[in-house]
């Protein structure tokens, strides 16, 4: 049985003769009534009583017709799902995130997406940036946005945020009426501080900021998450470092962020996808859409290369 077959029943079906359906078909009676019968031989049931002049569906006819126009509707749904998918409108995306990613690019682009006619499901997994670049060589994951930009055949990057750093100070800490702080006035500080691995994350840049500046701090506690830290600081654990957007999450319980004198003490968040094959195409498009929500000036700014930057 074909989809031409079930085409040609329903339209007799409907028509209640096999010479109007063979006129809504375009195509010749008996052509039509040989495929019929053929149709019938192959299911081994009577569609039609043709005792009168007009054909009467059985009953096998009226459940096969009800059958018929499902598998056509499950058809033709089949059919827009797979151009949906070919062409980036239909699918699922799985991209690995930083905490920043997850709280300051996703919502925005998962507004726009569910603004749009796209059917696409993300499913976003956080973690450490090794962890998340290692499932993104695996092909487990299709894109990744972290605070790493670094120099690999393997992988292209796109910078897709660029801001300063801001220090997190605990209740009643003699600076927080500062408008700026100079990190050599946090020498006496003990700091909290996001591991890195790849020698591109905010502690490394901090730590070499630290020792320009003439001191080694004491690092009590290395972390993977921002928030977390936060709490801490607001226990009065010590301080940590926060890109400048958590200043703006509006969340209780979060430390006073104030900025960093040193101009040069940023952050960066970097899209980065396997380099040498073609995403899938939902993927494509979900990386279209964040760039289109990210590259405009002045939050954010174009890729400068393969240069080390710093991330967490």
């Amino acid at each position: 049985m074909d989809e031409h077959r079930l085409k040609c029943f329903v339209a007799v079906y409907e028509q209640g003769s096999v010479s109007a359906a063979a006129e809504r078909l375009h195509m010749t009676q008996p052509p039509l009534s040989i495929l019929l019968r053929k149709l019938e031989d192959e299911l081994g049931v009577n569609l039609f009583d043709r005792s009168g002049h007009r054909l009467v569906p059985t009953a096998t006819g009226e459940l096969f017709y009800l059958r018929a126009k499902a598998l056509q509707a499950n058809l033709q749904a089949m059919r827009r799902e797979l151009r949906e998918t070919a062409q980036g409108s239909r699918g699922t995306v799985h991209i690995g995130c930083a905490t920043a990613a997850s709280l300051f690019i996703m919502p925005r682009v998962m507004e726009q997406l569910l603004a749009s006619a796209m059917k696409i499901t993300v499913h976003v997994h956080e973690g450490e940036t090794g962890y998340l670049l290692q499932r993104l060589r695996e092909r487990s994951l299709d894109l990744v946005i972290c605070r790493s930009q670094f120099a690999a055949p393997e992988l292209q990057n796109q910078e897709v945020m660029n801001e300063p750093l801001r220090v997190a100070l605990p209740p009643q800490h003699p600076l927080c009426g500062q408008a700026q702080i100079a990190l050599g006035a946090l020498r006496a500080e003990r700091f909290l501080l996001h591991s890195s691995l790849l020698g591109t994350g905010i502690s490394d840049m901090l730590l070499r900021a630290c020792q320009e500046a003439g001191f080694t701090p004491e690092v009590a506690y290395w972390g993977v998450e921002t928030l977390p830290m936060l709490l801490m600081v607001q226990k009065g654990l010590g301080v940590a470092f926060a890109p400048d957007s958590f200043a703006q999450l509006g969340m209780q319980g979060l430390p006073v962020l104030v900025p960093l004198a040193d101009a040069k003490l940023r952050t960066h968040l970097n899209m980065i996808w396997p380099r040498g094959h073609a995403l899938p195409p939902a993927a494509e498009r979900l990386k279209e859409l964040i760039l289109a929500q990210c590259l405009p000036p002045p939050t954010c700014a174009q890729a400068k290369g393969p240069a080390q930057t710093p991330g967490a």
